[in-house]
């Protein structure tokens, strides 16, 4: 058995876009990976798994949902994945989960991987700033249009890991950021990533309502998470089956 799978339903067509929004500065990722579910009516096509995760499921609008999920829905000629979760990644595990995600595309024939994050800033962030950063960056000219190209800096996590296993596997990738606050979930951010998004695929996604109540929605996600970590802390005690 191999330390990571991945289940899918169904069949993609040639030339599909993986977006993925793992846990990140300011929890980025994960939130605009949400919203952009949400909005576009994204439905559940697989999970991705492994026995070295605790063994979890969440509860969310009352349905069971596993830890690490695949959305798929379709915006003009254009099939999208997200690949989504609220799960804090660990260590020993995001190498063998990037390699798996970029296995998987390289079989599927995906035309890119968007990986979604927050940049950590020295200042006091301006999440309107954003910005992008390529393992082929002729394939990404169409990002300069409305981003800045990352010069200098560090990526770390799922999407560097990514970056790297997905230049391997030979297939474009694409890390695109926000300035975020690196102490708290930042709505505001996300909702830039997002425009940039919709810019560049064309999907139209109004922001506007994770603008006004972007402190609602960071504290329903905030909120998952800390319920995550709290099972995962205590998954040894078989007394402890569900943390509302």
């Amino acid at each position: 058995m191999d330390d990571v799978e991945i289940y899918f339903e169904g069949t993609l067509p040639k030339g599909t876009i993986i977006i993925e929004g793992f846990q990140g500065v300011g929890l980025v990722g994960t939130l605009a990976a949400q919203y952009i579910a949400d909005k576009m009516k994204a439905k559940v096509v697989g999970y991705v798994t492994s026995h070295l995760l605790p063994p979890m499921a969440l509860l969310i609008n009352g349905e069971i949902r596993p830890p690490i999920r695949i959305y798929k829905f379709k915006k003009g000629a254009n099939t999208f994945l997200i690949f989504e979760s609220e799960l804090p990644i660990p260590q020993k595990l995001i190498t063998k989960i990037a390699k798996k995600i970029a296995e998987f595309a390289k079989k599927n024939k995906v035309k890119e991987i968007i990986s979604l994050e927050g940049l950590a800033v020295p200042k006091t962030p301006i999440p309107e700033n954003t910005y992008f950063i390529s393992n082929s960056e002729k394939k990404f000219n169409h990002l300069k249009k409305h981003s800045k190209l990352l010069a200098n800096g560090i990526v770390i996590g799922v999407s560097a890991a990514l970056l790297l296993e997905a230049k391997m596997q030979k297939i474009p990738a694409a890390c695109i950021m926000a300035e975020a606050h690196a102490d708290y979930p930042d709505g505001l951010a996300a909702s830039s990533i997002i425009k940039l998004l919709s810019k560049v695929y064309g999907l139209r996604i109004d922001t506007a309502p994770l603008e006004k109540e972007s402190k609602k929605f960071e504290e329903k996600v905030l909120s998952i998470i800390e319920k995550a970590q709290q099972i995962k802390e205590s998954v040894e005690s078989p007394r402890k089956t569900y943390i509302g």
